[in-house]
């Protein structure tokens, strides 16, 4: 806990962004965390940590809140209206995006699978449907929107910033709420099967059934 404070001072003092310092130093702890725990810490620490990490992001998000009416009376002369059709613009961006990723992702494995050996030589369209619509945007976009310093060279204020935190705001709350309130219902309707489920005795028996019956 007292981790993280140490990289954001140790990075201010040298006038770097303790915000990307944190998130560098919480991926390399995170790669190194076998040479640093034992296998019953990092058991003990996961259900530690997954507590710890809701409370946190709630924290998040009430401060979210409680920074918004200050970031909107702080955005000059562009008008509330235009910045939200920003956010949205860039929502639907960046939705549409994630997924044309997935899908494409998808029929790239499927190309290779004839070069190379894959984990799933077919992923379909269904699976890496649901794994782009279920990109709801953060506390790590949130983190880099804030790792924008406040001035330049010359002590120039950074143009436009409030104007890239507020859309910030705006595509957090979007895909939150439309991404995050629709993936149940997206799920139920696309009737994904698992591939890799273990086919019960039942199940077997008649298969094997069906196919002597096609060859007596």
């Amino acid at each position: 806990l007292v981790t993280p404070y140490l990289m954001y001072y140790a990075a201010e003092s040298f006038h770097f962004s303790g915000v990307l310092a944190v998130v560098s130093g919480g991926l390399f702890l995170s790669s190194h965390r076998r040479l640093l725990l034992s296998p019953e810490g990092r058991v003990q620490g996961g259900s530690v940590w997954t507590n710890l990490v809701f409370v946190l992001n709630g924290l998040v998000f009430m401060l979210i809140g409680l920074q918004l009416p200050s970031i909107v009376t702080q955005l000059g002369d562009i008008r509330l209206s235009m910045a939200i059709r920003y956010g949205l613009i860039i929502s639907g961006v960046l939705i549409v995006t994630r997924i044309l990723c997935t899908l494409g992702a998808s029929v790239f494995t499927r190309m290779m699978s004839h070069v190379i050996t894959v984990a799933d030589a077919n992923p379909g369209w269904k699976l890496p449907l649901i794994h782009g619509w279920a990109g709801m945007r953060g506390v790590v976009s949130l983190a880099a929107a804030l790792s924008i310093p406040l001035t330049i060279a010359g002590d120039r204020i950074f143009p436009f910033r409030n104007l890239i935190l507020f859309i910030t705001f705006i595509v957090i709350l979007v895909t939150l709420v439309l991404q995050g309130l629709t993936l149940p219902w997206l799920i139920r309707k696309l009737k994904v099967e698992d591939k890799h489920r273990t086919m019960s005795a039942e199940d077997q028996e008649n298969i094997i059934q069906r196919k002597l019956a096609q060859y007596a």
